[in-house]
């Protein structure tokens, strides 16, 4: 309701706290770290890569501190044979999310944008039959290329190759 022409509105203690705390969200962002970041994923595979057979490949977003320790201690055979125990003891995605895909030797695939969490902590998982952990923990980066060479992958952040042209 308006009020009259020449009274002023009270300014309670209560409104106070409300305007600063909302003076404050405005000036540190509030909110931001739970926001996703968007990463752009180029994937590029080699013509014979993985003795000339698909590679699995699992990009996974872990919120849980705990698993992630767990997770990260994984080889990707571990994560593949464990992934649907997993799944099955996680039911609600609030301890992960994942991306899945699986490549072709000699095929390049278009670039992928998958939102990430700021509170996660990201692994790439590819199921090479070589032997080895086949696992790389990615920083906040926003663009990265990971390559699936013939026994084992790697993870180059895009600005790293731009600025060394």
């Amino acid at each position: 309701m308006p009020y009259a022409p020449g009274t002023r509105r009270r300014r309670t203690p209560l409104r106070r706290v409300l305007w600063a705390m909302l003076a404050a969200c405005a000036l540190a962002d509030c909110g931001s770290s739970l926001r996703p970041f968007r990463l752009l994923v180029e994937v590029h595979v080699a013509a014979r890569a993985n003795q000339n057979s698909p590679i699995p490949v699992t990009l996974l977003a872990i919120y849980d501190q705990k698993l992630f320790q767990q997770l990260s201690e994984m080889s990707a055979k571990q994560w593949y044979e464990q992934r649907d125990q997993l799944r099955r003891d996680f039911p609600s995605g609030d301890a992960f999310t994942e991306w899945e895909w699986e490549f072709v030797p000699g095929y390049t695939p278009p670039p992928a944008v998958v939102e990430i969490p700021r509170n996660a902590n990201a692994l790439v998982f590819a199921n090479y039959r070589s032997p080895g952990p086949h696992r790389i923990r990615l920083g906040p980066h926003q663009r990265i290329r990971i390559d699936l060479d013939g026994e084992d992958l790697s993870v180059t952040t895009l600005e790293a190759m731009e600025s060394s042209r």
